[in-house]
């Protein structure tokens, strides 16, 4: 038993040793999963932040081993929680387009930044009595703003990698689209994602 608990060991410790290194001409695609934590940026009121679990597949061409571009499909939940515990539950398809900057004696680690655009696909605001407003037409339809992460990839083999990384974006739109806010509001998230990467 001691023998294949050993043996077990360093066949693990032999595998995170390994590294799967990305060259000139690599695609990956990453399935992922995460948590948002979203808020509404404005210096005019205050709002809390809406947690919600993120999820989608993010895929890279890698034009060196240190350059890549990053980009893919994301269910991307923003919205904010007002004074009142009124919280507007905004759900978006993303798609980031970024420069991905690889570094690290093997390239593990990652520094990825660039625009991302947002299509809306369901807006509500659930009031304080649990009772819910549709509130899509008072939103703009889609969002454009900045993203910028960093992660790191743990090596498991030549083709299949592990992922954690941190995310923000700020959206440039004010998403009032119908002005009833005297102030402009913009989304603004965080996201903490883990997810599996494979070489194809």
């Amino acid at each position: 038993m001691k023998n294949l608990l050993f043996t077990g060991a360093t066949l693990l410790l032999m595998s995170l040793n390994l590294h799967a290194q990305s060259s000139k001409g690599d695609i990956t695609l990453a399935p992922q999963i995460g948590v948002n934590i979203a808020t509404y940026f404005t210096s005019d009121a205050d709002y809390n932040s809406r947690t919600n679990v993120a999820a989608g597949v993010i895929g890279e061409y890698y034009f060196s081993d240190r350059w890549s571009l990053r980009s893919g499909f994301l269910f991307d939940p923003m919205g904010a929680e007002d004074s009142g515990n009124n919280t507007d539950k905004l759900n978006y398809l993303s798609i980031p387009v970024h420069a991905n900057w690889h570094f690290g004696k093997n390239r593990n680690w990652y520094l990825n930044f660039g625009p991302q655009v947002s299509f809306l696909l369901s807006a509500e605001t659930e009031f304080s009595n649990g009772e819910t407003l549709d509130i899509k037409e008072f939103i703009s339809g889609t969002d454009i703003g900045l993203g910028l992460g960093i992660g790191y990839k743990f090596d498991i083999s030549d083709n299949f990698q592990l992922s954690i990384d941190y995310q923000e974006f700020l959206g440039f739109i004010n998403i009032d689209e119908t002005g009833i806010f005297p102030f402009n509001l913009s989304n603004s998230r965080s996201s903490f994602n883990i997810g599996a990467v494979f070489k194809i």
